[in-house]
């Protein structure tokens, strides 16, 4: 796994790449909490490139959107492939997470603040 963080207008873009599970779900994680304890609280994740998303690493999505927040942000995905949607729309969670086609159209969302619930 890669990642990769870009930060622009206050949202911060974390391109994520290869398989996120379990083994990931630290790096992950540990990225999430500097950038929100440093104060980024708007986060898109781009996914185009994830090969696999396992249940840690939806875990871990599900915590860095409830510890956003709580900071008055939110999470948004960016060019999930179709397994990453299946993955979230099975396990219940496809609502918690816009989805959009851009970087562009994922920081404008966020920008006004928290997606809805």
């Amino acid at each position: 796994m890669k990642i990769e963080t870009l930060q622009r207008d206050g949202v911060t873009t974390i391109v994520v790449s290869g398989d996120v599970d379990a083994p990931e779900k630290a790096a992950v994680g540990k990225m999430v909490r500097q950038l929100l304890d440093s104060g980024e609280s708007r986060l898109i994740f781009d996914f185009e490139k994830v090969t696999f998303l396992g249940s840690s690493g939806v875990s871990c999505l599900v915590a860095a959107r409830k510890d956003a927040l709580a900071k008055s942000g939110g999470v948004a995905l960016v060019n999930p492939p179709p397994m990453i949607w299946k993955v979230l729309h099975t396990l219940g969670f496809e609502g918690d997470f816009p989805i959009f086609a851009s970087r562009e159209a994922a920081a404008r969302s966020l920008a006004g603040g928290a997606p809805p619930k």
